[in-house]
């Protein structure tokens, strides 16, 4: 079975279904449109995405989310309440009801390295309602079956697509506060992580490079953009490194870099806010 067949089986039927459901009509397809959510198909669901958090996925018949961020209620007050106002609040019956709440408890959960995925996001989704620049964010967040015993899934952080050139780009986001970055006992986990999905991306380029095509048809269909079919993967993959200030750079130029031992380039700005289409231009050239 192909890694998308689900989407795909009686003419995207539940595709269809997804956006026809006033959830994704009414709020999820505009936030889309205009970057306030990110979404991302799986092989048996859709993961929409705001804030660096999953705010919901679609199975194909229902909606589902993380009860962590469902804290929503009609007339909700502001600031402190008593009691007794808290036991008349009533909860929101719907997803849609709730929305601009559940959006807003997904700060309260907010992670650095996912946060700053989401900013790429935020600037540079291939899914917004107007021509993506040349270089945009397609996924965040691929799992692919592990080839190693200790864990079960490797997860890439970003997919950019280079509309032009009709390639992927895989990225690992990092933080400069990640232990995994740091040089311990001779040893930096990071390079072992990017060592992995090098080889993931070289074992299954063929079948993926299929899938991403697939993947690609339902999101035009999905979202009513008209990206082109990818046609290249490029299996290199790059670290990105954010999280830090200009007193820190040099300790990432005199540590960390020669940590790496030069077996992937390290692309490196404080923020993701920072980030342009002319930094991500750049650092493809770079590459």
């Amino acid at each position: 079975m192909s890694r998308y067949e689900f989407w795909e089986r009686n003419g995207c039927e539940r595709l269809t279904s997804l956006m026809t459901q006033p959830l994704y009509a009414k709020c999820l397809a505009p936030d889309i449109a205009n970057g306030n959510v990110f979404p991302a198909i799986r092989g048996r669901k859709i993961d929409f995405y705001c804030k660096g958090q999953k705010l919901c996925s679609f199975t194909g018949n229902v909606f589902q989310s993380n009860i962590a961020y469902l804290a929503a209620f009609e007339k909700r007050p502001t600031g402190e309440i008593t009691e007794e106002q808290f036991r008349s609040l009533k909860v929101c019956r719907s997803f849609q009801d709730g929305y601009k709440q559940i959006k807003t408890n997904l700060k309260l959960h907010k992670q650095p390295e996912s946060g700053e995925v989401f900013k790429l996001c935020e600037k540079f989704s291939s899914f917004k309602d107007r021509k993506p620049p040349v270089i945009s964010v397609i996924d965040i967040e691929l799992s692919l079956e592990s080839q190693n015993t200790e864990r079960s899934q490797d997860r890439i952080d970003v997919v950019l697509f280079h509309r032009t050139l009709q390639q992927l780009w895989f990225c690992e986001v990092k933080t400069l506060d990640n232990s995994e970055i740091w040089p311990r006992n001779g040893k930096v986990k990071v390079r072992d992580q990017i060592s992995r999905y090098r080889d993931q991306l070289k074992r299954r380029q063929k079948k993926l490079l299929k899938s991403y095509q697939q993947y690609v048809r339902l999101m035009n269909k999905l979202c009513g953009v008209s990206l082109p079919e990818p046609k290249h993967i490029d299996i290199k993959v790059d670290l990105i490194l954010f999280g830090f200030n200009r007193k820190q750079l040099s300790t990432i130029k005199d540590v960390l870099i020669p940590a790496f031992n030069g077996e992937f380039v390290c692309h490196r700005i404080g923020s993701a806010n920072s980030v342009s289409s002319e930094t991500l231009k750049k650092w493809w050239n770079n590459r």
